[in-house]
């Protein structure tokens, strides 16, 4: 599938609503992390590579944070041996969406991180991971949900404990539905049901399993009974959870690695046409 390069939301806001502060760990508007392995050299190479901006306090991320933040939803061996990823966070304007680059990071991709940040909660913010050496990216993962957690009172912007159980969840569903298609291709097709959930508006598990083979099969997946009952477990408990299917749509509209391709398949060419259809006159509907 094709390189994930970025996340936007459609809407349009007139006017800026990044919350102003003036804490040390936010400036302008900007939040660094800086994973506790790295040694003094390495920080500031870090440091210099996101640009971060002059006199900006970094969020460290410890082990015991990414216990907490990501519990047992990631395998030991995808997390290596020590905290080095590092995230630059950029608010930006509500509506803008998530623009994510990483560099060094050789297990959570760009899809991944779009995934598990925007079920957690996050959106609007330009997110740059990088590492002085090559790394899963699990510390960035961590520290980015820090991040929000440990500014919440400045910016306004609340994770909630059952979004970031979710976040969880998805990341362990992730990892193991990518045993049977591959890590580039397991979050492109977790887009796929999320935006079927969001277009087809099922309202039983029954209707959810069935979105959830549907989307299997235009992409020519089969997993084992178990990995299906875990997939659609997922989403049955997004369900519960009342999530905003729309904006979660929205949130990873272009996502897919696979765009292209999956719109050439004559049998989801309607789905797809009917869900733009329907985004537009959402988005045209918040001008109104």
């Amino acid at each position: 599938m094709k390189p994930f390069v970025a996340l936007t939301i459609g809407s349009v806001v007139a006017t800026s609503m990044i919350p102003k502060v003036n804490a040390e760990a936010i400036v302008d508007d900007t939040i660094v992390t800086l994973g506790e392995s790295l040694s003094s050299n390495q920080q500031q190479w870090v440091l210099e590579r996101v640009e971060a901006p002059a006199g900006i306090d970094p969020i460290i991320t410890t082990v015991a944070d990414e216990e907490k933040y990501l519990g047992d939803a990631v395998p030991q061996a995808q997390r290596g041996g020590g905290m080095y990823s590092s995230a630059r966070i950029k608010l930006m304007e509500e509506g803008s969406g998530l623009n994510i680059k990483t560099e060094n990071v050789t297990w959570v991709t760009e899809d991944m991180y779009a995934n598990a940040l925007v079920t957690a909660g996050v959106t609007d913010a330009d997110i740059y991971i990088t590492s002085p050496i090559r790394v899963t990216g699990t510390s960035a993962l961590t520290g980015i949900m820090k991040a929000y957690d440990v500014t919440a009172s400045e910016t306004g912007i609340e994770l909630t404990e059952e979004r970031k159980a979710l976040a969880q969840e998805e990341l362990a569903v992730t990892s193991e539905i990518g045993k049977a298609v591959g890590q580039e291709d397991v979050a492109g097709l977790m887009n796929d049901i999320k935006a079927a959930i969001a277009n087809q508006k099922p309202e039983t598990n029954i209707e959810i399993r069935d979105i959830v083979i549907q989307v299997l099969n235009q992409n020519n997946v089969q997993l084992s009974d178990t990995q299906l009952n875990q997939l659609t477990g997922l989403f049955e408990n997004m369900q519960q959870a009342n999530l905003d299917w729309a904006s979660i749509s929205d949130g990873l509209k272009g996502a897919g690695q696979n765009v292209q391709a999956f719109l050439e398949q004559e049998e989801v060419k309607g789905f797809f046409a009917r869900l733009f259809a329907a985004l537009s006159n959402f988005f045209k509907s918040l001008t109104n």
